[in-house]
């Protein structure tokens, strides 16, 4: 028996206890296996150790055991990677049959693709995983993920992604064209276009950057963080691009407060002309921010600007390339003369010869503009003031104030008058899966407050109906009313009804009447019952219901005698016609249960 039969015999010992322990350890890293595919890694982690032994060279040195462990590991990358292959998957002519006789109706044949792991293994032989490979404007390529807490920040960024946004991305991180993604994934053009967008948004992509701070350029404004011991209430300064990235990166400036619209709120033609401004050093309007002093700790909130700054930091880490719509697209610099073998010319006193140039920057990213436009962005400087030592009612004084002449939508200016606190509370609910992967909303809806209005409606027709009115007035009334509890709770609720809710239903909770569907869910609740019940209530509604009269007036009559949807009047009357036609549907006697009246 040679050193190399020896050593297997070895790790084979013991009923195999080393050997699976390397494999188990391997496998763990990537997640995802239930514990009946096992045995398919350990196959072939002894197959591979076979085909290994005539393939090993002592002369190389190096321990015989770190050499069989190797081969281990690449045995279980090579069983991941075949394993997530069969992940895609096409529907069989056998399959759609059996679904179009169980639908009643003709069932188009489709792609189905399922998510792959982030951890899981490249299909090359470079040992990287899916997540140290990813493929955007951002050069994720070029990010070699190994630590831990690196890892972290694409466990983040996976995160904020809705499934439909994680499934794009893996399929193009697969090599798959645009138009194959918008087919396998039933999607238009539009959608997919919004959904792209929506991998780069500045919210999402920051995930990536913690930790990997900007360090060239001067500071400007270096004092922006210091605590102020003054009776001073607004001060003036300046911030250079190159230092507000810094501080970006270092967290010391916040763009999340929770008064605070989204990002991503301008066009490409707008973020490009923002940037041709900065090119051409024109002057732009001051940014504004607040200081505002938590646990003895200054913190910086940006309170208007924020798309010029998120727009500028996005540029600089090539978030996109300058629209070929923008008004001027043509920037004059100069730059020093160089010969022929890519040297200065400098004259005889050694002063280099400058000439003029002229760049188009149409479709450029920031890494694609001549050096010296480059510095010109980062050297480019915006006026600011901030307001020092303030309190949470004086920054959402300040948030509304300034954007009293901007094109705030309804739903922002609402959420404005919640407070920090509960703002920060909708927003919590507001991210949860429900509304990103299963409701029928637009992803317009999730940046200009929507969602968040939907959260705000739903919290008032589950607990505080009596008390509905206009947007504005009942965020003021949960400030004042509310505490942490009611919105924990219809956190719960909503957990529920992610748990149950089917495609087919999921159309009803949008934007304009899901509050009607918490609401009456949370009547529903009251029975104790098999949450199943109430979305085949929805689904039978949804059919057929919608049309059923009570008292001579059916659920669509009332939404053809009123426009105004919100109106108190007629969400008492929805309300009331869906908990009749509810306990009606699960024959529930009025004895048992009575329907509430609104």
């Amino acid at each position: 028996m040679d050193q190399f039969e020896l050593a297997v015999e070895q790790l084979f010992s013991d009923q195999q206890r080393r050997f699976r322990k390397i494999c188990d350890k391997e496998i763990a890293k990537y997640g995802g296996v239930s514990q009946k595919d096992y045995d398919d890694f350990y196959s072939r982690a002894g197959y591979e150790i076979a085909l290994a032994k005539e393939l090993y060279d002592p002369s190389k040195g190096g321990s015989l055991g770190n050499y069989i462990s190797q081969v281990i590991r690449r045995a279980v990358r090579k069983e991941m990677r075949d394993h997530n292959r069969k992940r895609r998957q096409f529907i069989t002519e056998k399959e759609e049959k059996a679904e179009k006789n169980k639908a009643g109706r003709p069932v188009s044949k489709r792609t189905y693709v399922l998510e792959i792991p982030i951890d899981a293994p490249m299909e090359d032989e470079s040992g990287r995983t899916v997540g140290e490979a990813l493929q955007s404007d951002f050069c994720m390529e070029d990010m070699v993920i190994l630590e831990n807490e690196k890892n972290d920040r694409l466990r983040k960024y996976f995160a904020s992604l809705s499934n439909i946004q994680r499934r794009i991305l893996i399929m193009k991180m697969e090599g798959a064209r645009s138009s194959e993604i918008k087919r396998v994934l039933s999607i238009s053009d539009i959608q997919y276009r919004a959904h792209d967008r929506e991998l780069r948004a500045f919210a999402k992509v920051r995930y990536l950057f913690e930790g990997n701070e900007y360090t060239d350029g001067e500071e400007v404004g270096t004092n922006m963080s210091t605590a102020t011991q003054t009776m001073e209430n607004c001060k003036t300064d300046r911030i250079s691009i190159a230092s507000m990235i810094k501080k970006i990166d270092k967290h010391t400036i916040r763009f999340d407060h929770p008064l605070q619209r989204e990002s991503e709120q301008w066009s490409p033609t707008m973020k490009s002309n923002l940037v041709s401004d900065i090119l051409q050093g024109n002057k732009l309007h001051p940014l504004v921010f607040a200081e505002q002093i938590i646990n003895g700790v200054p913190i910086i909130w940006d309170l208007d600007g924020k798309q010029r700054c998120t727009n500028a930091y996005s540029f600089f880490k090539n978030g996109y390339k300058i629209s070929r719509n923008i008004r001027r697209f043509k920037v004059s610099y100069q730059t020093t003369e160089k010969d022929k073998y890519g040297n200065d010319i400098l004259d005889s006193d050694g002063i280099p010869s400058v000439i003029n140039a002229e760049c188009d920057i149409r479709g450029k990213k920031f890494s694609d503009l001549p050096e010296e436009l480059q510095d010109r962005f980062l050297d480019y400087s915006f006026n600011y003031d901030q307001y020092l030592n303030c309190s949470d009612s004086d920054i959402g004084y300040h948030i509304e104030r300034y954007n009293d002449g901007k094109p705030m939508t309804f739903s922002q200016k609402g959420i404005a008058k919640l407070g920090a606190a509960h703002a920060e509370l909708v927003k919590h609910v507001s991210n949860m899966s429900f509304f990103k992967n299963i409701g029928g909303y637009k992803i317009s809806d999730f940046k200009n407050g929507t969602i968040d209005r939907v959260v705000v409606e739903s919290i008032m027709a589950v607990n505080y109906l009596e008390k509905w009115n206009r947007l504005e007035h009942m965020c003021k009334y949960l400030r004042e009313q509310a505490d942490g509890s009611v919105f924990h709770e219809f956190e719960a609720l909503v957990g529920r009804l992610e748990r149950v809710v089917t495609k087919e239903v999921s159309v009803l909770f949008n934007s304009r009447d899901s509050f009607l569907w918490f609401g009456l869910f949370a009547r529903f609740v009251e029975l104790e019952t098999d949450d199943g019940r109430f979305v085949k209530f929805m689904d039978e509604f949804n059919h057929s219901l919608h049309g059923k009269p009570i008292d001579g007036l059916s659920y669509d009559d009332i939404l053809a005698q009123s426009k105004a949807t919100k109106d108190k009047s007629v969400v008492r009357k929805k309300l009331n016609h869906l908990e009749q036609l509810m306990w009606e549907y699960l024959n529930i006697p009025d004895v048992k249960l009575e329907a509430k009246s609104y």
